[in-house]
Protein backbone atom coordinates (compact mmCIF):
# COMPACT_ATOMS: atom_id res chain seq x y z
CA UNK A 1 0.00 0.00 0.00
CA UNK A 2 1.42 3.38 -1.30
CA UNK A 3 -0.97 5.71 0.71
CA UNK A 4 -4.92 6.95 0.96
CA UNK A 5 -6.85 9.56 -0.77
CA UNK A 6 -10.30 10.42 -0.55
CA UNK A 7 -12.36 10.57 -4.05
CA UNK A 8 -15.59 12.08 -4.33
CA UNK A 9 -17.81 10.86 -7.32
CA UNK A 10 -21.02 12.29 -8.13
CA UNK A 11 -24.12 10.15 -7.99
CA UNK A 12 -27.53 10.52 -8.14
CA UNK A 13 -30.01 12.60 -5.80
CA UNK A 14 -32.20 11.28 -3.03
CA UNK A 15 -35.58 12.89 -4.58
CA UNK A 16 -34.57 16.48 -4.49
CA UNK A 17 -31.75 15.97 -2.27
CA UNK A 18 -28.12 15.52 -3.42
CA UNK A 19 -26.13 12.75 -2.14
CA UNK A 20 -22.61 13.19 -1.38
CA UNK A 21 -20.20 10.23 -1.65
CA UNK A 22 -16.53 9.79 -0.09
CA UNK A 23 -14.81 6.74 -0.97
CA UNK A 24 -11.53 6.45 1.42
CA UNK A 25 -9.51 4.25 -1.67
CA UNK A 26 -6.00 3.05 -1.17
CA UNK A 27 -3.28 3.80 -3.89
CA UNK A 28 -1.14 0.58 -4.34
CA UNK A 29 2.15 0.61 -5.52
CA UNK A 30 3.71 -2.06 -7.90
CA UNK A 31 7.42 -3.32 -6.47
CA UNK A 32 7.39 -5.38 -9.75
CA UNK A 33 10.12 -2.96 -11.33
CA UNK A 34 8.79 -4.15 -14.89
CA UNK A 35 5.55 -2.87 -14.79
CA UNK A 36 4.58 0.38 -16.63
CA UNK A 37 2.20 1.87 -14.18
CA UNK A 38 3.67 1.47 -11.19
CA UNK A 39 1.03 2.43 -9.12
CA UNK A 40 -2.42 2.55 -9.35
CA UNK A 41 -5.82 3.32 -7.46
CA UNK A 42 -9.17 0.89 -6.70
CA UNK A 43 -11.45 0.73 -8.69
CA UNK A 44 -14.95 -0.60 -8.80
CA UNK A 45 -17.52 -1.00 -11.79
CA UNK A 46 -19.96 1.76 -10.89
CA UNK A 47 -16.36 4.51 -10.41
CA UNK A 48 -14.45 2.93 -13.17
CA UNK A 49 -10.35 4.28 -13.14
CA UNK A 50 -10.62 8.07 -14.59
CA UNK A 51 -13.98 8.85 -13.98
CA UNK A 52 -15.41 11.24 -11.32
CA UNK A 53 -19.19 10.47 -12.04
CA UNK A 54 -20.84 7.05 -10.85
CA UNK A 55 -22.33 5.07 -13.31
CA UNK A 56 -25.79 4.85 -12.22
CA UNK A 57 -25.82 8.93 -12.69
CA UNK A 58 -24.31 8.09 -16.53
CA UNK A 59 -27.42 6.00 -17.23
CA UNK A 60 -29.62 8.56 -15.49
CA UNK A 61 -28.50 11.25 -17.66
CA UNK A 62 -27.75 9.07 -21.08
CA UNK A 63 -31.32 7.76 -21.05
CA UNK A 64 -33.19 11.35 -19.81
CA UNK A 65 -31.47 12.72 -23.20
CA UNK A 66 -32.06 9.32 -25.46
CA UNK A 67 -35.47 8.27 -23.91
CA UNK A 68 -36.57 11.47 -23.04
CA UNK A 69 -35.64 13.42 -26.19
CA UNK A 70 -34.02 16.57 -23.60
CA UNK A 71 -31.58 19.07 -24.57
CA UNK A 72 -28.00 17.83 -23.39
CA UNK A 73 -27.08 21.46 -21.72
CA UNK A 74 -30.29 20.97 -19.91
CA UNK A 75 -29.70 17.34 -18.22
CA UNK A 76 -25.93 18.71 -17.83
CA UNK A 77 -27.59 21.40 -15.60
CA UNK A 78 -30.01 19.38 -13.77
CA UNK A 79 -27.37 16.92 -12.39
CA UNK A 80 -24.46 19.52 -12.01
CA UNK A 81 -21.68 17.99 -14.24
CA UNK A 82 -20.45 19.85 -17.41
CA UNK A 83 -22.18 19.65 -20.99
CA UNK A 84 -19.06 16.99 -22.26
CA UNK A 85 -19.73 14.88 -19.53
CA UNK A 86 -23.70 14.42 -20.08
CA UNK A 87 -23.01 14.07 -23.90
CA UNK A 88 -20.31 11.47 -22.70
CA UNK A 89 -23.03 9.57 -21.25
CA UNK A 90 -25.58 9.95 -23.52
CA UNK A 91 -22.85 8.54 -26.47
CA UNK A 92 -22.42 5.57 -23.80
CA UNK A 93 -25.84 4.61 -23.71
CA UNK A 94 -26.70 5.08 -27.80
CA UNK A 95 -23.75 2.57 -27.91
CA UNK A 96 -25.40 -0.16 -26.31
CA UNK A 97 -28.87 0.88 -27.30
CA UNK A 98 -28.62 1.28 -31.15
CA UNK A 99 -28.12 -2.13 -33.51
CA UNK A 100 -27.44 -2.46 -37.11
CA UNK A 101 -30.27 -1.37 -39.18
CA UNK A 102 -32.47 -4.04 -40.58
CA UNK A 103 -32.92 -4.31 -44.67
CA UNK A 104 -35.30 -2.36 -46.44
CA UNK A 105 -36.87 -2.67 -49.71
CA UNK A 106 -37.00 1.55 -50.09
CA UNK A 107 -34.21 3.39 -49.27
CA UNK A 108 -34.72 7.36 -48.98
CA UNK A 109 -31.57 9.95 -49.17
CA UNK A 110 -31.98 13.23 -47.80
CA UNK A 111 -29.58 16.17 -47.02
CA UNK A 112 -30.59 18.78 -43.34
CA UNK A 113 -28.47 21.65 -43.04
CA UNK A 114 -26.82 22.28 -39.27
CA UNK A 115 -25.92 25.71 -39.31
CA UNK A 116 -24.52 28.26 -41.47
CA UNK A 117 -21.42 28.30 -43.68
CA UNK A 118 -18.05 29.64 -41.79
CA UNK A 119 -14.83 30.06 -42.75
CA UNK A 120 -12.00 28.53 -40.14
CA UNK A 121 -8.34 28.56 -40.56
CA UNK A 122 -6.94 24.82 -41.06
CA UNK A 123 -3.56 23.84 -40.06
CA UNK A 124 -1.50 25.01 -42.85
CA UNK A 125 -2.64 28.68 -42.79
CA UNK A 126 -5.26 28.34 -45.44
CA UNK A 127 -9.03 29.31 -44.96
CA UNK A 128 -10.99 26.29 -45.68
CA UNK A 129 -15.23 27.04 -45.95
CA UNK A 130 -16.78 24.47 -44.11
CA UNK A 131 -19.95 24.18 -44.94
CA UNK A 132 -22.68 22.26 -42.22
CA UNK A 133 -24.51 19.77 -44.09
CA UNK A 134 -25.33 15.78 -43.09
CA UNK A 135 -26.50 13.05 -44.94
CA UNK A 136 -29.64 10.99 -43.74
CA UNK A 137 -30.42 7.62 -45.05
CA UNK A 138 -34.20 6.41 -43.94
CA UNK A 139 -36.62 3.00 -44.03
CA UNK A 140 -39.46 4.67 -46.60
CA UNK A 141 -40.66 0.27 -46.81
CA UNK A 142 -40.91 0.01 -42.98
CA UNK A 143 -40.77 1.38 -39.62
CA UNK A 144 -37.14 1.88 -38.85
CA UNK A 145 -36.69 5.74 -39.20
CA UNK A 146 -33.64 6.91 -39.68
CA UNK A 147 -31.05 4.31 -40.18
CA UNK A 148 -27.86 6.16 -40.46
CA UNK A 149 -26.50 9.88 -40.53
CA UNK A 150 -23.05 10.64 -42.00
CA UNK A 151 -21.39 14.59 -41.92
CA UNK A 152 -21.65 16.09 -45.72
CA UNK A 153 -23.56 15.88 -48.78
CA UNK A 154 -21.14 14.41 -51.34
CA UNK A 155 -22.16 11.37 -53.31
CA UNK A 156 -18.63 9.85 -51.67
CA UNK A 157 -20.57 9.85 -47.90
CA UNK A 158 -22.95 8.05 -49.83
CA UNK A 159 -20.87 5.04 -51.27
CA UNK A 160 -18.70 4.97 -48.15
CA UNK A 161 -22.12 4.74 -45.36
CA UNK A 162 -23.42 2.08 -48.18
CA UNK A 163 -20.08 -0.21 -48.94
CA UNK A 164 -19.82 0.07 -45.15
CA UNK A 165 -23.24 -2.05 -44.71
CA UNK A 166 -23.71 -5.67 -44.47
CA UNK A 167 -24.06 -7.53 -48.19
CA UNK A 168 -28.11 -8.42 -47.50
CA UNK A 169 -28.62 -5.20 -46.63
CA UNK A 170 -27.37 -3.67 -49.65
CA UNK A 171 -29.01 -6.97 -51.54
CA UNK A 172 -32.61 -5.93 -50.20
CA UNK A 173 -32.48 -2.59 -51.60
CA UNK A 174 -34.89 -2.51 -54.93
CA UNK A 175 -35.77 1.32 -54.69
CA UNK A 176 -34.11 4.56 -53.86
CA UNK A 177 -36.13 7.66 -52.98
CA UNK A 178 -34.07 11.02 -53.08
CA UNK A 179 -34.36 14.74 -54.36
CA UNK A 180 -33.47 16.42 -57.46
CA UNK A 181 -29.49 16.70 -56.18
CA UNK A 182 -26.80 15.63 -58.03
CA UNK A 183 -24.85 14.38 -56.06
CA UNK A 184 -26.68 11.91 -55.05
CA UNK A 185 -28.04 10.67 -58.32
CA UNK A 186 -24.21 10.32 -58.82
CA UNK A 187 -23.65 8.13 -56.13
CA UNK A 188 -26.67 5.68 -57.68
CA UNK A 189 -26.32 6.27 -61.05
CA UNK A 190 -27.82 3.99 -63.82
CA UNK A 191 -29.33 2.11 -60.69
CA UNK A 192 -26.11 0.83 -59.02
CA UNK A 193 -23.58 2.96 -56.84
CA UNK A 194 -19.86 2.87 -58.56
CA UNK A 195 -17.17 1.54 -56.82
CA UNK A 196 -19.54 0.42 -53.90
CA UNK A 197 -20.08 -3.01 -54.15
CA UNK A 198 -23.84 -2.87 -54.24
CA UNK A 199 -25.46 -4.47 -57.01
CA UNK A 200 -28.72 -5.09 -58.48
CA UNK A 201 -31.13 -2.03 -60.20
CA UNK A 202 -32.57 0.65 -58.69
CA UNK A 203 -35.04 2.50 -59.53
CA UNK A 204 -35.80 6.25 -58.18
CA UNK A 205 -38.55 8.01 -56.32
CA UNK A 206 -37.73 11.99 -56.76
CA UNK A 207 -38.22 14.41 -59.46
CA UNK A 208 -39.44 11.20 -61.43
CA UNK A 209 -41.03 7.73 -60.52
CA UNK A 210 -39.55 4.85 -62.25
CA UNK A 211 -41.72 2.70 -64.56
CA UNK A 212 -40.67 -0.33 -62.80
CA UNK A 213 -41.93 0.48 -59.99
CA UNK A 214 -45.40 -1.77 -58.79
CA UNK A 215 -48.26 0.73 -57.50
CA UNK A 216 -47.97 -0.57 -53.94
CA UNK A 217 -44.44 0.69 -53.81
CA UNK A 218 -45.08 3.76 -55.57
CA UNK A 219 -48.28 4.73 -53.60
CA UNK A 220 -46.00 4.24 -50.35
CA UNK A 221 -42.78 6.07 -51.54
CA UNK A 222 -44.95 9.29 -53.13
CA UNK A 223 -46.98 9.56 -50.00
CA UNK A 224 -44.33 9.89 -47.65
CA UNK A 225 -42.63 12.29 -50.22
CA UNK A 226 -45.29 14.06 -50.64
CA UNK A 227 -45.45 14.52 -46.78
CA UNK A 228 -42.09 16.10 -46.75
CA UNK A 229 -43.07 18.62 -49.54
CA UNK A 230 -46.27 19.63 -47.42
CA UNK A 231 -44.35 20.02 -44.39
CA UNK A 232 -41.58 21.87 -46.33
CA UNK A 233 -44.39 24.06 -47.53
CA UNK A 234 -46.29 24.90 -44.74
CA UNK A 235 -43.10 26.39 -42.96
CA UNK A 236 -42.70 28.89 -45.44
CA UNK A 237 -42.85 32.10 -43.86
CA UNK A 238 -43.69 34.48 -47.22
CA UNK A 239 -45.94 33.02 -50.28
CA UNK A 240 -44.34 30.79 -52.89
CA UNK A 241 -43.44 32.27 -56.17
Amino acid sequence: MKERVVCTPRDIGYGDAPIMVRWNKIRWRCVNSECARGSFTEAIGQVPRRRRTTTRLRETIGRAIGDAARSVAEVAAGHGVSWHTAHGAFVDIAATALTDPAPTSVLGIDETRRGKPRWVRGGDGRWVRIDPWDTGFVDLAGDQGLLGQVTGRTSAVVIDWLAAQPAPFRDAIEYVAIDPAASYAAAVAVGQVPDSGVTGLWSFVGGQAGSSINGSVLTSVCESVSVVMVSRHRLRTSRPR
